[in-house]
């Protein structure tokens, strides 16, 4: 097979699939992570927000991703998102690089993607959309590189649709670690710990009420007077903060150590 009838294939079938169009759970990214070579750790990994699988084929882009989700304001995500109507959208084509985009033998232009399309809701309840892409920073010294991004830009700008760079100095390292290991509570069914909600409530209260006490020692008080093995209490812990009813300085690393005043924030005091 011609890799122009391939390509050709390949486009028609994304577009049969309906890739890169729907919202929400019916979104289906333009490409999965089985399909191109990946940068870094290549991941599938389901979403709290859009409650389907998200497909990311590096660590900086499942970092950014953790941390959107994390966002009240953000509604729905995005990831690999096709620029299908490109080349209508630009009207000022002439000084962008597209012709590096296509292919060599058959001149067919390549489909384009932002990593990211993020649906905000506003505190008004208005609804607006921002685009997102994801590199190192050792890439941005790439010609190419900035040349794509430059299509990219020049396409969200006529669709009136904010664009930004955001580089893997911007993805603090402690926070996108902190936000995987407390999603798993929420992506945990209630079979796992059939009583979570109200022990959950109930050391949420405790902790309110022992602020003086430092976090491991009342972790461990708490498991004994509820006769839970040892560990129910922390993994309570994670779930508090991944409802939100509980704060902590995510971009740390969370300190046991401490006393409960020292590290907390309560939902009754926000």
């Amino acid at each position: 097979m011609s890799k122009e009838i391939e390509i050709s294939k390949k486009y028609k079938k994304h577009i049969k699939e309906e890739r890169g169009v729907g919202e929400g759970k019916d979104y289906i990214p333009w490409i999965k992570i089985h399909e191109f070579s990946s940068k870094g750790r290549a991941t599938r990994i389901m979403g709290l927000v859009t409650k389907r699988i998200h497909h990311f084929n590096s660590d900086n882009q499942l970092r950014a991703f953790l941390i959107f989700e994390a966002s009240d304001c953000v509604i729905d995500i995005r990831e690999t998102y096709p620029l299908l109507d490109l080349m209508k959208v630009i009207d000022d084509k002439e000084d962008l690089s597209l012709d590096k985009f296509r292919d060599k033998t058959s001149g067919e232009q390549f489909v384009i993607t932002t990593n990211f399309l993020l649906t905000i809701k506003e505190a008004d309840g208005k609804i607006k959309y921002i685009a997102r892409a994801v590199k190192n920073c050792t890439e941005l010294s790439k010609k190419i590189t900035i040349e794509k991004l430059e299509i990219e830009r020049r396409f969200w700008m006529a669709k009136n649709v904010d664009f930004k760079i955001i580089t893997d100095k911007e993805l603090n390292r402690n926070l996108c670690k902190n936000l995987q290991w407390i999603r798993e509570t929420i992506l945990d069914g209630p079979e796992l710990m059939p009583k979570r909600e109200e022990l959950s409530s109930q050391l949420y209260f405790y902790m309110f009420n022992n602020r003086n006490i430092i976090i491991k020692d009342l972790f461990k008080d708490f498991e004994g007077r509820n006769e839970l093995d040892r560990g129910n209490a922390l993994y309570l812990f994670r779930y508090l903060l991944g409802i939100k009813r509980i704060v902590v300085d995510m971009t740390k690393i969370i300190d046991f150590n401490c006393r409960v005043e020292d590290s907390l924030k309560f939902l009754e005091e926000a």
